[in-house]
């Protein structure tokens, strides 16, 4: 078997400590109740009462946070006080057990639990009794015993839950276990007074005005629980809507991810979030928050590959837990969450969460799972939007950039340029006598061949440099960071691109290119492309099929210009 090292140890050996551990609270607690048997009559009757009422009180606590407020101590003590440590034992254990009953969780763990229960009620009867807390008396001289007693109750229940957590998380983390400690200890306080009070009307009076003193005890508490309950999800839904009516506000995509990482983390606490979008039969990932390893961030998963392809096949919340080693060799656990995001029947992508301490509860999963909808919702109107939006930036016809767009892009790039000090060209570039084409074969044979004339402009140029349709056959070229001669040839690629691809053609077409060049042909767009404009229209009047930049309008073109193959000759 292969063992994963653990600061010098493995994680085998690892896991034979939480099973030595387990089994030895197993083996305490059975031990203490057969040392406490009693060997004189035990009564059965106050005993049933008692842990009926402690089930009442551990299947009611409130939780809160890292940890819980209950008064099943209180009773714990009384049974103890009452009738010696073999009542504190079963009161405490069968209250444990009760509890898991009545909340149908009951499984290996709540056995675990009562045989915790039953060494710490051990450990805190024999301490009272130890310090001359009698068995069986009513006196408040004895008080600070009782108090002492629930006290070492408490704190031992605690210590043990917070050994075998540590056990199983491999880690112990001081902010959790103080706050939980904290609320232990806040257990005890309260639940002192209850347990003085049973115990005296018991001894004092009778087993049933111990009932009829119960029965307020326990509504109050159930009252409180429910109370907290309710408070706990008007705060969630709370939170719920206002995420949802953030997420909702935007209809930018980039926007409305960020969002829904932030509204989750406000929901949910975790350490690692990651936004997958389908992308044909694979969920890329979009967004992240946290640290997020390169090797996921920027990795493809294919559905049904992994938590996340899984949970994308299945379109339900899955979870699982990680294990891995960190820089000290020690093995850490986390605990994943994926969440799909599905639009109505559509599957949008895939919600990964990842935190380290606890795992996700089932509410947590329940209010992530009314997130995943907002989000997908969102999502998929924000993608709408940004197709119709970068439609609304295309022609029609050539599917390039049209004049808006054109115009746009190129007064950004200007700026960019003069932020930086960097140089760009413009290429206008128009169809030789494309006129006839549309009169022979019509306007349907014409812009087929527009098409493609166009998708030919745009293999000679590079992916960073901007086609659009100015207008008609008109196309221009924005070449960002381009001088004029390295322009040029460019502009020679696509008349040579242009020629060839019509030569075979009844009416073969050619192409006149206007250059212009920034700074030295103008500082805005409407210059630049007056420039190219009377460039473009030079050339043709030299009989197109060539490139022609403002020198040339200037000096006009000669035969020695076009052979020699000068930085602004001809195409031909």
């Amino acid at each position: 078997m292969l063992a994963i090292s653990l600061d010098g140890e493995s994680v085998e050996v690892k896991g034979y400590f939480k099973v030595g551990y387990r089994y030895l609270i197993l083996l305490l607690g059975i031990g203490s109740i057969v040392l406490g048997i009693p060997t004189r009559g035990f009564e059965l009757y106050p005993v049933i009462i008692y842990s009926m009422l402690a089930a009442g009180m551990e299947a009611s606590c409130i939780e809160q946070g890292y940890g819980s407020l209950s008064l099943t101590s209180g009773v714990v003590l009384a049974a103890g006080v009452t009738m010696g440590m073999p009542a504190a034992q079963a009161v405490a254990a069968a209250g444990y057990i009760l509890a898991d009953f009545v909340r149908r969780r009951f499984g290996k763990a709540t056995i675990f639990g009562a045989a915790q229960a039953t060494l710490a009620a051990s450990v805190a009867s024999y301490l009272y009794q130890t310090l001359g807390g009698p068995v069986g008396a009513a006196s408040g001289a004895f008080a600070g015993l009782q108090m002492a007693f629930i006290l070492a109750y408490n704190m031992i229940n605690f210590s043990l839950a917070s050994i075998w957590l540590g056990l199983e998380t491999g880690e112990f983390l001081w902010p959790e276990y103080s706050a939980a400690a904290g609320w232990t200890l806040l257990a005890a306080i309260v639940a002192w007074p209850v347990g003085f009070f049973l115990s005296q009307i018991y001894i004092q009076l009778s087993l049933q005005m111990v009932v009829m003193a119960a029965i307020p005890l326990l509504v109050l508490h159930c009252l409180g629980h429910f109370y907290v309950k309710v408070r706990q999800a008007h705060q969630e839904i709370t939170k719920l809507y206002s995420a949802s009516r953030k997420i909702g506000t935007s209809i930018d995509l980039n926007t409305t991810l960020k969002l829904s990482l932030e509204q989750a983390q406000n929901l949910t606490p975790f350490d690692q979030g990651i936004v997958y979008l389908v992308d044909g039969y694979v969920l890329m990932p979009v967004a992240h928050q946290g640290p997020v390893p390169d090797a996921v961030r920027y990795s493809e998963v294919e559905k049904g590959q992994g938590l996340v392809g899984v949970a994308a096949q299945r379109r339900k919340a899955e979870i699982a837990t990680r294990s891995e080693i960190d820089g000290s060799s020690r093995v850490t656990r986390s605990h994943q969450l994926a969440l799909p995001l599905t639009a109505g029947e559509h599957l949008v992508g895939v919600l990964l969460l990842e935190r380290q301490r606890s795992a996700f509860e089932d509410h947590e999963i329940q209010l992530l799972s009314i997130l995943a909808g907002q989000v997908a919702s969102a999502l998929e109107n924000a993608r709408l939007y940004s197709d119709m939006a970068m439609l609304a930036r295309l022609d029609g016809l050539t599917g390039v950039l049209n004049r808006r767009a054109v115009l746009e892009n190129l007064t950004g790039e200007l700026a960019r340029c003069r932020r930086y000090d960097l140089r760009l060209s413009v290429l206008m570039v128009d169809l030789d006598d494309f006129k006839r084409v549309n009169d022979t074969f019509g306007h349907m044979a014409g812009d087929t061949l527009l098409r493609k004339i166009t998708a030919s402009i745009q293999a000679q140029v590079r992916s960073v440099d901007m086609v659009g349709r100015y207008g008609g056959d008109e196309i221009i070229v924005i070449l960002p960071e381009t001088t004029p001669l390295k322009a040029y040839t460019a502009a020679k690629r696509i008349c040579a691109a242009v020629r060839s691809l019509t030569a075979a053609e009844v009416l073969p077409v050619t192409c006149s290119i206007g250059l212009a060049g920034y700074p030295q042909d103008g500082d805005t767009a409407e210059q630049l492309l007056a420039a190219a404009d009377r460039a473009m229209y030079k050339a043709k009047e030299l009989g197109g099929d060539r490139a022609i930049g403002r020198r040339q309008i200037v000096r006009p073109v000669n035969a020695d210009d076009q052979t020699s193959g000068g930085p602004l000759a001809g195409c031909r």
